[in-house]
């Protein structure tokens, strides 16, 4: 995809509540939908590394545990810009 642009990473930070690593918590308003919530939950658990997601969909928050051997906090930024963007065209 190469490198994200500023509007890109602004999109996923301002939703990024907490991040060290091996642990991420976001908050993001699609997640409120359960639909959307447990779509996003299939999709983080299905990468390499994230070794789970607690999902609250009253809060619209997702806690994502991951191995930080595995998937180094660029490689993660990476994803979360793709989440970011997929969450943001849910909301359309």
């Amino acid at each position: 995809m190469g490198k994200p642009s500023k509007l890109e990473m602004l999109s996923f930070v301002r939703y990024v509540r907490s991040f060290i690593p091996g642990r991420v918590r976001v908050r993001h308003p699609a997640l409120t939908n359960k639909t959307v919530g447990a779509e996003a939950k299939s999709r983080l658990e299905g990468i390499n590394g994230i070794s789970s997601v607690e999902l609250n969909t009253e809060t619209g928050s997702a806690l994502i545990i991951y191995d930080a051997n595995v998937l180094s906090q660029d490689m993660l930024i990476e994803e979360g810009i793709e989440w970011a963007r997929w969450l943001n065209s849910t909301m359309k």
